[in-house]
């Protein structure tokens, strides 16, 4: 083999490196590089925050308390009158605390308030849904929204839903991502009351928390 042609095989061994490197997915702050496409047909298949108590297809830590925490309480195990399978969640806020204001987002990993590297890459994803009932029907979440965690590992978007008005019975409700920047996410899920929307406080139940 001349010297030509060993420099020309080298040209061509290096252009498919460099291409290989191109195409590779760029993921932001250390997320996880799963989108959570179905091989071969770029679906998105549904990403959980929460399926059931203990689902091995949760993610998401509820781990990131905010306000009066003393006076909000979180049950994930709840089996009674679910919207499906074998648990739903039960959260009780009782308006007493001096902030007035209670809530939890659901974190990866636990405790991140953008000063570690995680969060999901899910990318793919046109919206957030979640099932969501009142113990008597008039109760009302002041927001739930998904991203906004800020720090050196921030959140990449934020999205949001406010001053929803439950019913006494399951509704299905959504947040719209079809413009959403979901490369990196560590605030999977989060969820906020007040003392002026519920001014004897409130008892909600959620289920079926996912990704779509």
């Amino acid at each position: 083999m001349n010297r030509t042609k060993i420099l020309t095989l080298s040209m061509v061994l290096l252009s498919c490196f460099i291409c290989a490197c191109v195409s590779s997915t760029t993921v932001k702050n250390g997320a996880s590089a799963d989108t959570n496409k179905t091989a071969g047909t770029g679906s998105f298949e549904p990403f959980y925050v929460y399926e059931d108590f203990m689902s091995p297809k949760n993610h998401y830590a509820p781990s990131g308390w905010m306000g009066d925490v003393a006076n909000l309480e979180l049950d994930q195990s709840y089996s009674q009158n679910m919207h499906d399978g074998k648990s739903c969640i039960k959260m009780r806020y009782n308006a007493e605390g001096l902030k007035q204001w209670a809530g939890i987002y659901w974190q990866h990993p636990a405790n991140n308030w953008g000063d570690k590297k995680g969060g999901y890459n899910i990318t793919g994803a046109t919206k957030l849904t979640f099932w969501a009932r009142g113990a008597n029907g008039y109760e009302i979440i002041s927001e739930v929204k998904i991203g906004g965690i800020s720090g050196d590992y921030s959140d990449t978007d934020v999205a949001w839903l406010k001053k929803i008005k439950l019913t006494g019975s399951w509704k299905k409700y959504t947040i719209d991502l079809s413009q959403s920047d979901l490369s990196s996410i560590s605030g999977g899920f989060c969820i906020v009351f007040s003392k002026k929307d519920n001014p004897k406080g409130c008892t909600v139940f959620l289920d079926d928390i996912r990704y779509e």
